[in-house]
C-alpha cells in the first residue's frame, strides 16, 4: 500500500501531495487523516494522509519511494466527512493543504500533537471536558407559528433545502433553536450552533446548557488553550452531543449531525478574515449537505442574499412576525443632531432625559456607540495637524484611561506631545467622541448610577464578557453602553431603553453593503428594548435624520429596505445577482505593489472568461501594518471561472520574496 500525503508545512512549495511507501507493521493502522511522520530530503516532518492507493501511477513509478516512519495516533485527526470538506475548501477558497488543515482543527490540538512529537512521546488519555453548572432553562410555551417552525424544520432536512427563520427581534427564534435540537437529539444526532459574537456566549450558555445539559460543548478562541482541546477531543469521542461557539464551531469534529442553526445569520463575523477566507454559513452548507442534516439561518434582519433565495424557493422561508404574548415592538424615534441638541455634549437633551426617567423608575438602558476610545483623532485648530499612524493611513484614537494615541489596526501606541510638533501650539481639539467619553459623560450626568461598558478594550480578560453581561443581569449595572458588542442577541426583561448614538456614521463606508449593515445594527439594537412587561424605547442620534434607511428602522420596516437595496444591487450587478472575488495584493513599496496590480489586472482582462474586472485600485484604507494595499474586483454569475483564473494567478505572482502578497477573497464581506 502507499499513502498520499500533505506535508503538515505551510511553505506554498509544498501545496501538492507527496507518494510515500506503507509499511507492513503500519498497513492495517494508517487511514485517511490520519497524522504520521514521514522523511522528506533530510529532516523528518508530519504529514496528513490524504489518499490510500494500491498502485502506483507511471509518474510515481520512476521515483524511489521512502516509507512512513511512524503513526502518531490511532485515530484519524480529520474524519472522512472532514477529509472530504478540507478538499471543497482547498477548492472553493484556493487554499492550500496546510491552511485547511489548520482551519478544520483547532490550533491547540494540533500544537500539541505537534509538541508530543517533537518530544518523542506518546499522546496522553484525553481529559473530558465540562462547562461550570448552569440553572435549569425552563421551556417557554410556544405559539402556533413557533409549534410550526419546529415541525417544518424538523422535516426540513428530508428534501435538504435550508430554512430561512425570518423572525422580528424577541420572537422566540431561540426557542426554537432549543426545540429542534431536542429533536434531533433525543434520534442520537448531534447538532451545532452557531452564534456571531463571543459577547453572547455566556447568555448562550446559560440557555442551552440550562436546557440540555451537559451534552454541550463550547468552541470559540476566547477559551484557553487546555479548554480548547479538551472540548474538541470530549466531541470527537461523541461524549458531548451539541457544540456551542462562533465561526470555528462550524468545523466542530461530529459525524452524525442531525441539525445545524446559526443565529443572526446576517453578521459579518461569520467570514474568515485571515487564509482561507471562509464564510461559516457557507461550510454550514456543505456540510448539511454531506451528513443530510437541517440547516436553519435564523434573523430580524436577514441578509440581502439569503431573503432573496428564499422568496427565489430556494429556502423554506419561516416568518415569526410578533413577539408572544402579543408585546409590542419598540417605539423608535430620532433625534435630528443638526438642530444642536444639547450642543457640545455626546448625549442629547431628549435621550438623557429618558435616561433618567428609567433610572428614577428602577429599568435599565444600553447605549450603542460604534466606535471606541475617547475621540477618533486629535487636531491642532491652529494649522490642522492630525495624529496619524507611521503604520497605516489612519489617525491615532486617543484613549483618555492608558494617556495614548492608538491605531485599532496595528496597535501602534503613542503619547501626546505637550505642543503641536508642527506649529508649536499648546491648543488640541477631540475629534468623534467613541465610547470613553461616552462614559465620562455618563458619569458626569448621573453619578449615583452603575454604568459599565463592553468594548474590546474592557474585555481583553478571559471571563470579563461574562462579569460585565451577569452584573447588568442582576440589575447591579444600570447603564450598558458599549460598541456593536451591546447590539446583538442579548435578551435582559428590565431594558425599556436603548440609545444609539452616531446613527448614521456608517452610511458614507464606500461598501455597497453600507445601507444594509446600518439597518441590521440599527434594528438589532433596537430589539434589545422591550422584551419584558414594559413597552420599550429606541432613540436614535443622527445628523441624516431624513435618511430613507433610518425611517425604514423607525418603522421595523426590513422588506422596504430589502426592495430598495436590491433595486440598486441588480441594476449596478453587485450580489445577490453576481458573485464576487476579490484579490488584494500588499506590500512594503506603494510602486512595487501598483505595478503587479495592473500587470495582474491586464491578464485577467485579456483572459476574461464568464467575469468582469474591476480595477485595480487603491483599497479604501490604503495601508495597514506598513504594507500598501490595492485590490481588484471580479464579478461574474457563477465563481468557478474567476476562482479558477485567481488560482493561476496565486500559482505565478506569489512572490516567494515576500516582496508582495496576494490574498484572494471568495465572496468578500467588506471591500473596505
Amino acid at each position: 500500500m502507499y499513502a498520499r500525503i500533505a506535508v503538515y508545512l505551510a511553505a506554498r512549495a509544498l501545496n501538492c501531495l507527496l507518494t510515500y511507501r506503507i509499511p507492513e507493521h503500519l498497513r492495517n493502522q494508517i487511514k485517511l487523516g490520519c497524522v504520521v511522520e514521514i522523511p522528506l530530503r533530510s529532516s523528518a516532518q508530519l504529514g496528513v494522509v490524504v489518499e490510500l492507493v494500491d498502485e502506483l501511477t507511471e509518474e510515481e513509478e520512476k521515483f524511489q519511494l521512502r516509507d512512513v516512519v511512524s503513526l502518531l495516533d490511532s485515530e484519524p485527526f480529520w474524519g472522512e466527512e472532514l477529509m472530504s470538506l478540507v478538499q471543497i475548501m482547498r477548492t472553493l477558497y484556493a487554499s492550500t493543504w496546510f491552511e485547511s488543515f489548520q482551519t478544520v482543527v483547532p490550533g491547540p490540538v494540533l500544537h500539541r500533537l505537534k509538541a508530543m512529537w517533537l518530544k518523542k512521546r506518546v499522546l496522553p488519555e484525553r481529559k473530558g471536558a465540562g462547562i461550570k453548572k448552569t440553572n435549569f432553562y425552563p421551556e417557554i410555551p410556544l405559539t402556533s407559528v413557533q409549534e410550526r417552525a419546529v415541525e417544518t424544520i424538523c422535516h426540513c432536512a428530508e428534501n435538504g433545502k435550508p430554512v430561512l427563520l425570518y423572525g422580528v427581534t424577541g420572537s422566540g427564534k431561540t426557542e426554537v433553536y432549543l426545540r429542534v435540537l431536542q429533536h434531533f437529539l433525543q434520534k442520537g444526532k448531534s447538532g451545532i450552533v452557531l452564534v456571531p459574537e463571543l459577547s453572547l456566549t455566556p447568555q448562550a450558555i446559560e440557555r442551552y446548557c440550562g436546557r440540555l445539559g451537559d451534552c454541550v460543548g463550547v468552541l470559540h478562541s476566547a477559551l484557553s488553550v487546555t479548554d480548547r482541546r479538551n472540548f474538541w477531543w470530549a466531541m470527537r469521542r461523541q461524549e458531548l452531543s451539541v457544540a456551542l461557539g462562533t465561526r470555528s464551531a462550524i468545523f466542530a469534529p461530529f459525524q452524525n449531525i442531525g441539525v445545524i442553526c446559526i443565529d443572526e445569520e446576517h453578521e459579518s463575523s461569520y467570514k474568515q478574515e485571515n487564509q482561507p477566507r471562509y464564510h461559516a454559513r457557507q461550510v454550514a452548507f456543505m456540510r448539511a449537505k454531506e451528513q443530510g442534516a437541517a440547516l436553519v439561518l435564523g434573523s430580524a434582519t436577514p441578509s440581502l442574499e439569503s431573503f432573496y433565495l428564499a422568496n427565489k424557493g430556494a429556502y423554506t422561508l419561516i416568518e415569526l412576525p410578533q413577539r408572544p404574548g402579543g408585546k409590542a415592538l419598540p417605539r423608535v424615534r430620532i433625534v435630528d443632531m443638526r438642530l444642536r441638541h444639547n450642543a457640545g455634549k455626546v448625549v442629547s437633551r431628549e435621550l438623557a432625559q429618558a435616561l433618567k426617567m428609567r433610572l428614577e423608575n428602577g429599568e435599565q438602558s444600553v447605549l450603542l456607540l460604534n466606535r471606541r476610545g475617547f475621540a477618533n483623532f486629535i487636531q491642532c485648530p491652529e494649522c490642522g495637524f492630525v495624529y496619524t499612524c507611521p503604520n497605516c493611513t489612519i489617525s491615532l484614537t486617543w484613549h483618555k484611561i492608558s494617556q495614548s494615541m492608538r491605531c485599532h489596526y496595528c496597535d501602534f501606541k503613542q503619547n501626546l506631545a505637550e505642543i503641536c510638533p508642527q506649529c508649536q501650539s499648546k491648543k488640541f481639539k477631540y475629534g468623534t467622541p467613541g465610547t470613553e467619553r461616552l462614559s465620562q459623560e455618563l458619569g458626569e450626568l448621573f453619578p449615583q448610577a452603575k454604568i459599565s461598558r463592553l468594548d474590546r478594550d474592557t474585555v481583553g480578560k478571559i471571563g470579563s464578557h461574562a462579569r460585565i453581561l451577569q452584573e447588568f443581569a442582576s440589575g447591579e449595572t444600570q447603564i450598558l453602553l458599549g460598541t456593536k458588542m451591546v447590539a446583538k442577541g442579548l435578551d435582559f426583561p428590565n431594558v425599556t431603553l436603548v440609545g444609539v448614538l452616531q446613527a448614521d456614521a456608517e452610511l458614507n463606508i464606500p461598501d455597497f453593503r453600507a445601507n444594509e449593515r446600518t439597518f441590521q445594527l440599527l434594528s438589532q439594537a433596537a430589539g434589545r428594548a422591550g422584551r419584558g412587561a414594559v413597552a420599550g424605547e429606541v432613540i436614535l442620534q443622527a445628523y441624516d435624520a431624513d435618511n430613507k434607511i433610518l425611517q425604514a428602522v423607525v418603522n421595523h420596516d426590513y422588506r422596504s429596505m430589502y426592495e430598495s437595496e436590491l433595486a440598486i444591487r441588480k441594476e449596478m450587478l453587485y450580489p445577490p445577482f453576481s458573485r464576487l472575488v476579490r484579490l488584494i495584493l500588499t506590500g512594503k513599496d506603494d510602486d512595487t505593489v501598483q505595478e503587479k496590480a495592473f500587470n495582474i489586472g491586464q491578464i485577467l482582462r485579456e483572459n476574461e472568461d464568464g467575469f468582469t474586472v474591476l480595477g485595480p485600485a487603491p483599497c479604501p484604507i490604503e495601508k495597514i501594518k506598513g504594507k500598501y494595499r490595492w485590490h481588484i474586483l471580479l464579478k461574474s454569475s457563477v465563481l468557478k471561472n474567476s476562482i479558477n483564473a485567481c488560482s493561476v494567478i496565486l500559482d505565478r505572482f506569489q512572490d516567494s520574496k515576500g516582496n508582495v502578497q496576494i490574498v484572494l477573497d471568495i465572496e468578500p464581506q467588506s471591500l473596505v
